[in-house]
């Protein structure tokens, strides 16, 4: 709707500007440039000139608008745009001949008939060619930013539908390692399987709020990290200690972004009271570093590639940006690109 308005208002001002144009120099003339002008076989004046620059811009409008809408409706039939042209120089002729004939009778000014009503025809043919080029590249520029449109919305919908599938991949990953866990502590300690449950509802909870948010504030992000760390303490206890050093915090980050990096640090290394854990959060520019110690488990594990590959996709798709993994003999590093 917009854009149609925007196409009416831009032929308001073409046509404006057209019969300016063709009549410049009896503009200049009425204004006693008559050195920079051809001389005409009769006189203007003022009232004549305006009323012949009015009639003229009434016939550029309704030629542009009348055919802004036949050849939107019409576009892809040729024989319905040639039936067009042809009303268009039977328009064009009706109106020379009354706005030619009125401005005689009117203003009784016209010597030279002959050149009058010629000079008269040759503007108003002009001007209708102008209008109608002028429409038919308004009507393709609209095709061209609806097709552009669609591109846009077909290209969202598929990246949408992708970062679902990616958040499904997701749930289900967490929430079997969480079953595990809590399965494992329920033969441990009954008493710690509970308060891990309880910990486990409040991530969730967390979770279930955000569900909606692809990017969320990165101190929401750092309570989950908290909350999250919380549950496998109570496994390990002393064993797993994180430390953040982040004076600002006012930035954003990929919702979800750092528990796979936790699930990730949890999977692959041994956490006890003789083998401690550390991991540090720490900022660099518009990066988040996420560091670890390394205790490497001493069997294989076995690793799909979901948690850090998956959060890699969903950067490219909604930042732009790869996250970049580092990793030596004694340390994990994960930098993610802050929002």
């Amino acid at each position: 709707m917009n854009s149609i308005k925007g196409e009416i208002k831009s032929i308001f001002y073409i046509s404006i500007f057209i019969s300016l144009i063709f009549n410049l120099h009896k503009v200049l003339r009425v204004f006693g440039e008559t050195n920079v002008v051809l001389e005409s076989p009769w006189n203007f004046n003022l009232f004549e000139l305006i009323f012949q620059i009015l009639f003229q811009i009434l016939f550029c409008y309704l030629i542009g608008y009348t055919a802004l809408k036949r050849i939107q409706n019409n576009l892809s039939n040729n024989f319905f745009e040639i039936k067009i042209i042809l009303a268009f120089i039977v328009t064009t002729f009706v109106f020379w001949f009354i706005g030619s004939n009125l401005q005689e009778i009117i203003f009784k000014n016209v010597s030279n008939q002959k050149f009058f009503y010629r000079t008269y025809l040759i503007r108003f043919i002009l001007s209708s060619i102008l209008m109608f080029v002028t429409s038919k590249i308004l009507i393709l520029n609209r095709q061209k930013n609806l097709g552009e449109l669609e591109n846009e919305k077909l290209k969202s919908s598929y990246l949408n539908s992708k970062l679902e599938n990616l958040k499904d991949q997701i749930n289900p990953h967490f929430l079997f390692n969480s079953f595990a866990n809590l399965s494992a502590l329920i033969n441990e300690d009954q008493h710690k399987a509970k308060k891990y449950l309880s910990n486990l509802s409040d991530v969730f909870r967390y979770t279930l709020n955000n569900s909606n948010e692809q990017i969320v504030d990165l101190i929401d992000e750092l309570a989950l990290l908290n909350s999250y760390i919380e549950l496998y303490k109570i496994r390990v206890q002393d064993g797993l200690s994180l430390q953040i050093d982040l004076p600002n915090k006012q930035k954003k980050i990929l919702n979800m972004s750092l528990q796979p990096l936790m699930e990730n640090v949890i999977k692959h290394n041994e956490i006890s009271k003789e083998k401690p854990l550390s991991i540090c959060l720490k900022k660099k520019g518009d990066l988040l570093i996420f560091e670890n110690n390394l205790n490497p488990k001493n069997m294989s594990v076995n690793s799909n590639g979901i948690g850090l590959s998956n959060l890699n996709e969903r950067y490219k798709i909604l930042v732009g940006k790869e996250i970049n993994i580092q990793k030596s003999e004694t340390h994990f590093i994960v930098t993610l690109p802050l929002i």
